[in-house]
Order: C-alpha cells, then structure tokens, then sequence
C-alpha cells in the first residue's frame, strides 16, 4: 500500500529531522562553551526490498557525525593556567569516582579533553571547569629531565626548591684596547699578584682504584655443601685453579671434599700459590679477592680455570672466569704511555705508565709521583682523576706532555700554564686599584642559599713585543690589611690579538671559551670551583672611548632556597613555577595524547571523550603545542547552525505536509468506499 507506506516514511523524516534539530540545538547552545567541538547529522536513506524497478524510499536514519578534528578559535586569557592545544592532540586528564579525607579517588581509566581552563583548586591539583583533574609527567626541579614516563594527576602544592650552589659564571666582556690605568708591573707590589702557574685539569672521569671481585654465579653455598653434590659434581681428580697472573693455586678434588676445603685449599698461602682470597657472601656465593700479599690488589687480574665442569658447578664458567682490577691501565692508558712535566724549563719529569718497576698503574700510585715533582706542589683527584698542579716559585711556567691524549685523561686541557695565580695583600689595594680595571661583580650562592658578592678587576701584565697579556681578579676579603689576601688571581693568562680577538688562554690556543677558578672564597664563605664560562667571542679588546672594562653580560647558575608562589605554562608544553626567591623553574610536562581514529571518541558530559575501539588506543606523538594564557573557544559557526536550521525546519514541515496529504488521500479513499 503505497499511501501507508508513504506515511511510515514521513513518520522517519519526522524523527530524522526532529534528531537534527537536537544536534543542532545542543550546537548552538553549547556555542560560547570552552572546547566544545559540534555534533553534526548524517543521513541514510533506507529502500524497499522490491524487485529492481519496483524499489521505492522505505524511510531515512539519522546518525550524529563527529567534528574533533576541527581546531577551535585560540583566545587569550588572563588567567596563566588557561591553556589552548594548537595542532593535534588531548589533554589527559582524570576523574573523581570519589573522596577519602579530602582527597580524589581515581580510576584507572583516562579521560580526554581539549576544554583548558584549568585552575589551581585547594590541594594544588589543576582542574577545569568541568572537573576533570590534568595528568602529566612531573620533571625534576634540579635536572629539568621528567620522572618517569607515564602520566598522573599532577599536583603542586606546597613545592619547595632547594638551594643551589653557583657552580658556573657566564661572563662577556670587552677590555680596553688602551687601558686608563698603568700596566700591573709587579715592581710595587710587597706579593706580587702575577704569581706562579697552575695547570688544573677539570673534567676527568676515571673510576677510582679498586680490586678484582670475582663472584660466582652459584648461590646458596655453604662451607659444608659437599662439592660431589653440586651440579654437575665435583668428581674426584677434577680440577680447580685460580691465577693472579703471576702464580697459580690449583685445587685437585679426593671426591669427599666440601666447599670449606675448597676454600681452605685456595687461602692456604702455599709458596708458589696465587695471591688470591676466598669466601662465601651472604648469599652463598664463592668470592675470590686479591689478599695482596706479594702484588698491589688493584693491579691484580683473577683467573679461574682447571676442569670445566668443577668450574662451572661453583659459577665459574667460560663467560666468567677472569675477573680486573678498576685502575688506569683497565681505562684507556696502555703500558708505556706517558705523562711529562716540564717546569721553568728544567728537566722534563716523566712519569711512565705499566706494571714494571717505578710504573704507574693506580690513582694512588699517580698521586705518590705527583707529590714528589720538583718545582711545583700537585695533588690527584682520586676519585675521578682530575690533576691539579702549582708552580712553588711565582714565576713559573709549567708545560705539559706526553702520550696522545693521556693528558686529557686526567682533564689536563690547557697543555701550557704561565704565571698567573697570585694574591693582593691588604697594603698593595691602593697600588692594584690603580693600576687595574673594573671587571663587574655578581651575587652567587653558597650551598647554603647565602648571597655571595663576587667582584673582579682586569690587570693588563704585558704589552707589545712580549705579547697583550690580561689576568682576572677577584676580591677574597673586603676588609683586608696588611699582609692578608685581598685580591685573588684566578690562574689564568688571556692573550689579545691585534684585532681585538682573544687569541690564547694560558698559551693554549684552543680551549678559549671556559676558565676555571679554584676554590673561590669571599670573605671566608666557599663557593668552592667555579666555572667561568666566556662563550664565543665572549671576551674582546676594543676601543674604548673611557680606558676602562665593559662588562656586557654577567649571570650565574645559583639560587637561594625558595617557596613556590605562583604557575603558569611556557612554550614547550611545561607547567613551570615562579619561585619567591626569583626562580622560574619547570615542575612538570603537560602530556598529549592522540588517537587513529579522533571522531570515534565517546563523548562524555563535561567536554570529555573516553576512547573506544574505533579510536584506536591513546598514544603520545602529539605533535600539537600548549598556549598559556589562552582558551580554545567551540568550534561551532552559529551562522551555518542558523542556516541548517531553517533547511530541517523546512524539511519537517515538508514530512508533515506529506502526512497531510497522506491523511486526505485515505479519507477520499474511505468516501469511495461508503
């Protein structure tokens, strides 16, 4: 009947059409809401399943067609917490299922969004206007690298940020090409503030000295566990030897022995027997350690061998059997290579690298030779190998040699020092003030947090025909007489070019960029070594119209103790902190999430989606950026709204038109029928 189906088909008009009406309803409604992405209809026609030429409409569904992909309007804010997406990608965020003493209680499911307007609530968590919690990965105040890699509700309350010690000075200058003062000559200086050279090697990363270990794999072990019980078993005749290079201990099993006689027979200290140790650890490992009766433990090499199979039944197999020390010939330096110093030109003193009479093969044996150098006092860093070496006499020069690259090895990279690292005393400020320059000053920090104000002054200590040659000052004791130390040189000769350009620190032609001082002390407070860091070009010699220093730019990497007092969002998708003691420091990384398939999220109330199985998974390559300071607005036009209104107002009236004229049709009908 073709009239009862015309009007089963306008009834479905009716319904697409009032379903449109809906979406198009919560789109205008939801126009000035925060994120809101428009819901748009889609239509399906539905057919009879009649024989072909005689199919006919058979009504139309009406479905909802996502938008997530659109990008709303950025807007800027006022509020520093609002924070818009630019490109792709969610904020991850979280939901309460509930409170325990105050405190969210969430799921384990993650929730999406792009609505922003995030703020800070009572327990420092960022929530948005519709409640949901910002997840992220917090970073490490002192690193800036994050703390783990998978995001949580983040939450700043109460961040506290400790001190930090001035560890590096960035320092750009420019030096007057012809200074308003004298050149710092010495002659009237009761101590001479040009003084003796120090090469300081900084940078090093040697281990520190230690013994071969040598554990076996077998756990479980005690002195009564009889070695034909092991597996596989100690049979009797098998053999057990352990080497220290020089000499050999081997053990033969009569089949009934223990791990007690084992070890009774390895520590027996026969003549002739190896110079090695043996124990059981607590968890019942066999241990082998030097006993450094006849050989230094830290150059002593442990080999385990004899039978295989014994071998293997107490954890020493093929893949672990020889076992090395940690010193310096187990760390880039081979037998025979060298280190020379040469002081004022006297005889070079070599120090040679080996196990031979006289060699060097340990930190501690470097140290013994550093401390006996004649004509200069040195000391070793016996944790990571850093030489630091000062001439005795204040004009010394010290030259360092040898084997490529070993020198390097123990963070020696200026090769060549000139004198240069000498004090002013309280009776000579006046005579230095004259006859040098004001280099600036900056507030650094002790590793308490205490301010520490640090002063320098330029001293220009040669000119032409010996070369333009500078030192750096700076002030140890404001209130110095006397004899008492005044002024400290910080050890390092700066030599200008004709062109204005710094040409070589220290004679050395290639590390121009960094200096460092030694432990800097002002007025008895230590801020320990510090690190002058130049940069490119840094340090010039120009005109200058007043004779004096210029200094462009003077920053350090300390800070005092601080109380978080304020957040707000950078530019690479960071929560950052404004901290009261100045510092803006990064606490967390706020983390994208994205989606295969975006428009097959599920809507949820608050401008949230959840993902399904058409979405595909959230994963983290969102190549989209945060703005601060700004909200994404909805991306509904009220205009097309408007205009997608009047055409399903348009096409309901003309399904019920239909309907009325179905209605008619069936009453003539009936008519006919009476």
């Amino acid at each position: 009947m073709g009239i009862f189906d015309a009007l089963t088909t306008a009834v479905a008009g009716l319904q697409a059409q009032s379903f449109a009406l809906q979406n198009i309803s919560g789109n205008i409604a939801n126009s000035q809401t925060v994120g809101y992405k428009e819901t748009n209809t889609s239509f399906q026609d539905l057919v009879s399943q009649a024989s072909l030429g005689q199919q006919t409409a058979n009504g139309v569904l009406a479905s909802s067609s996502a938008s997530n992909t659109v990008q709303g309007t950025i807007q800027s804010e006022t509020v520093p917490t609002d924070m818009a997406i630019n490109g792709d990608g969610w904020f991850v965020v979280a939901q309460p299922t509930g409170f325990v003493d105050n405190q969210p209680v969430f799921s384990s499911n993650n929730d999406y969004t792009r609505r922003g307007d995030f703020q800070l609530n009572q327990s420092g968590n960022l929530v948005n206007g519709a409640g949901y919690y910002l997840m992220g990965i917090p970073v490490d105040a002192a690193t800036g690298n994050p703390l783990g890699s998978s995001a949580q509700v983040l939450q700043f309350n109460n961040n506290f940020v400790p001190a930090q010690e001035t560890t590096a000075i960035q320092y750009q200058a420019n030096l007057p090409s012809t200074p308003s003062v004298g050149s710092l000559n010495g002659g009237a200086f009761t101590a001479d503030p040009v003084a003796g050279a120090q090469i300081i090697g900084t940078g090093a990363t040697l281990k520190p000295d230690a013994p071969a270990l040598g554990t076996g794999t077998v756990g479980g072990l005690t002195n009564a566990t009889l070695l034909s019980s092991l597996t596989p078993p100690i049979a009797l005749g098998n053999t057990i030897t352990v080497s220290d290079g020089v000499n050999t201990t081997t053990y033969t099993s009569n089949g009934a022995d223990t791990i007690g006689n084992l070890i009774t027979a390895i520590n027996s200290g026969a003549p002739g027997n190896a110079d090695v140790s043996a124990s059981l650890s607590s968890s019942g490992n066999l241990v082998l350690t030097p006993s450094s009766a006849s050989l230094s433990p830290d150059t002593e090499t442990i080999t385990v061998g004899g039978t295989a199979t014994a071998a293997a039944a107490v954890g020493f197999g093929v893949a672990n059997n020889t076992f090395q020390p940690t010193n310096l010939l187990t760390q880039g330096i081979t037998a025979g290579n060298t280190l020379t110093f040469t002081v004022s030109g006297g005889a070079p003193q070599t120090i040679t690298f080996g196990l031979a009479a006289g060699d060097v093969a340990t930190l501690a044996q470097l140290q013994t030779k550093i401390q006996t150098l004649t004509g200069a006092s040195g000391s070793v860093n016996t944790a990571n190998g850093d030489i630091t070496l000062t001439g005795t006499n204040p004009a010394a020069t010290i030259v360092v040699s040898g084997t490529a690259g070993v020198p390097a090895l123990f963070g020696i990279q200026n090769l060549t020092a000139n004198p240069g690292n000498g004090t002013v005393i309280g009776t000579d400020v006046p005579t230095f003030d004259a006859q040098s320059v004001d280099g600036g000053s900056i507030t650094c920090y002790d590793a308490q947090g205490n301010p520490v104000n640090v002063d320098f002054r330029w001293a220009q200590v040669s000119t032409s025909p010996t070369g333009n040659l500078w030192q750096l000052f700076y002030q140890t004791d404001a209130n110095a007489t006397g004899s008492q130390t005044a002024w400290q040189n910080v050890g390092s000769t700066f030599e200008f070019n004709a062109s204005g350009q710094l040409s070589s620190v220290n004679g050395s032609t290639t590390n121009l960029t960094t200096v460092p001082i030694q432990n800097l002390a002002v007025n008895g407070d230590s801020l320990g070594n510090v690190q002058v860091n130049l940069g490119t070009n840094g340090l010039t010699q120009y005109a200058s119209s007043s004779g004096n220093a210029q200094v462009n730019s003077v920053q350090q990497n300390g800070f005092a103790a601080g109380q978080l007092q304020s957040i707000s969002v950078d530019t690479q998708n960071r929560v950052v902190g404004a901290f009261s003691n100045g510092q803006t420091i990064p606490l967390a990384e706020i983390t994208l999430a994205t989606f295969s398939g975006e428009d097959a999220l599920q809507p949820l109330n608050g401008e949230a989606y959840a993902a399904t199985a058409e979405s595909g998974p959230a994963n983290y390559s969102a190549t989209g950026s945060i703005v601060g300071s700004s909200l994404e607005a909805s991306n509904v036009d009220i205009a097309t709204q408007f205009s997608q209104l009047i055409v399903a107002q348009q096409a309901y009236g003309a399904n019920a038109k239909v309907m009325s004229t179905a209605d008619q049709m069936i009453q003539s009908l009936l008519q006919v029928i009476q």
